[in-house]
């Protein structure tokens, strides 16, 4: 949980191992918890002492993530054995005209209209305001409240980069993006796994967020016991309407109803098992009476059930609502611009001229091609002689290839003797015919 603010506010002393080396050097650190000398005096030791100061009060707020302390605060939390420092109302003095505190009341003051003349007032007009009055009281020697709550800039706005991280990126996206201070808390202790982070110091943060217009809330910031809700998103949120809250009020009711009948469930299902222990046991009017709380547990379930069935329907019809006013919306922007294109010329009268006027356009272009795939005379013409003598030339090779095969048939015929001038041998006998000579043998000579 987180931790609560006392009315104190005191802050945690820094561990051991944050602190200086010469912390446990006892004339090194009288000498630091002296007061200032005169700064024309020793420059030197002036600036040294106030740096050794400046960085360990950062050290600590940083530490803790104190944006809000006192010098009181800051007392106790550098209290070294039995001492405290009394050189820190000088160190703050310094701080304040460097710009880097300023007071409590003057960071919690109602912000101008706009961011810029918020950021003028807070970091130009009042430090030099609270400069001007320092030079002007520091004969007198006025003393500087050691009460006074004092806001440290630099570390508020790192408390504030860090809410601002603990938000999903599925959640910066929606517009009701609302959570109760207590989750903003827990977020943040989460993030920084820093435990001493105070629910104060949160909504001191939240303060400068919603100067910054990234934080709209709802409650008063600075009542610690007092509900706060808080809407944040790093693109810039608009102040927490009605319907807003209302939705965050239902959803809330749905967690706690659901929640609720979860516990009755179980206390159901623990009655009906004590039924059964004492059935077995022989206790039958302790098991009639188990019975009977089950019994009034079901009634109770069932009209919790009804309350978390009319809840959601309510966030069903919100639901719904919202997005019909989506379309409405984008059915009105369409609107507009169907409006904006009668200005150009659409209208009924213009769209059918022009289609008039493209339909007598295509007949014509379609005569125009009609008339161009015609062949004209003069390739007709050319056509008909070619024929001609195209049919000349057929009838002349015709005649060239006829003479030729009666060529080749007068030259057989005149080879080739006629078959019926020849004698007719088939009643010759081959025993008839004369012997041949055998030829004559021509001997050697000796």
């Amino acid at each position: 949980m987180a931790s609560k603010d006392n009315s104190s506010n005191n802050i945690s002393p820094l561990p051991e191992n944050k602190l200086p080396e010469c912390w446990k050097q006892d004339d090194r650190m009288n000498s630091l918890f002296a007061d200032f000398r005169n700064r024309s005096v020793n420059p030197q030791d002036w600036s040294s002492k106030y740096k050794f100061w400046h960085e360990i009060i950062l050290e600590l707020l940083d530490y803790s993530k104190s944006c809000c302390f006192s010098i009181s605060d800051l007392n106790i939390a550098f209290k070294r054995n039995g001492r405290v420092p009394v050189c820190l109302s000088t160190v703050i003095q310094e701080m304040h005209r460097n710009g880097e505190i300023i007071l409590e009341q003057d960071f919690i003051k109602e912000p101008s209209s706009t961011w810029t003349g918020w950021a003028v007032d807070v970091l130009v007009k009042k430090p030099l305001i609270w400069s001007f009055s320092k030079a002007k009281t520091y004969v007198s020697e006025d003393v500087i409240s050691i009460h006074a709550k004092y806001i440290h800039l630099p570390t508020i706005k790192d408390l504030g980069e860090i809410i601002l991280s603990t938000i999903d990126n599925a959640d910066n996206n929606q517009e009701n993006n609302l959570y109760p201070i207590s989750e903003i808390v827990e977020r943040c202790i989460q993030q920084t796994n820093n435990k001493l982070i105070s629910e104060k110091n949160i909504r001191l943060a939240l303060i400068w967020l919603k100067n910054t217009r990234k934080a709209a809330l709802k409650g008063n910031c600075l009542d610690l016991k007092g509900e706060l809700l808080v809407k944040i998103s790093t693109q810039g949120v608009k102040n927490i309407s009605e319907v807003e809250e209302g939705v965050f009020k239902l959803k809330k009711q749905e967690s706690l109803l659901i929640k609720n009948i979860e516990l009755l469930e179980l206390e159901k299902r623990a009655c009906v098992e004590k039924a059964k222990s004492y059935v077995s046991t022989e206790f039958r009017h302790a098991a009639k009476n188990c019975l009977r709380k089950k019994h009034e547990l079901e009634k109770c379930i069932e009209k919790r059930g009804a309350s978390l069935r009319n809840v959601q329907t309510l966030l069903s019809r919100i639901h719904d609502a919202h997005s019909d006013a989506e379309v409405l919306d984008v059915y009105k922007v369409g609107c507009n611009i169907l409006k904006k294109f009668e200005e150009t010329g659409l209208t009924e009268d213009n769209v059918r001229d022009t289609m008039d006027n493209l339909s007598d356009a295509l007949e014509d272009m379609k005569e125009v091609q009609s008339v161009m795939a015609e062949p004209s005379m003069r390739d007709n013409e050319s056509d008909t002689d070619l024929e001609k003598e195209l049919q000349d030339l057929l009838d002349s090779s015709f005649g060239d290839s006829e003479k030729e095969k009666n060529l080749e048939t007068k030259d057989t015929s005149l080879n080739i003797p006629d078959l019926k001038d020849l004698p007719d041998l088939s009643s010759l006998n081959l025993l008839d015919l004369p012997a041949a000579k055998k030829p004559t043998q021509i001997l050697p000579t000796m």
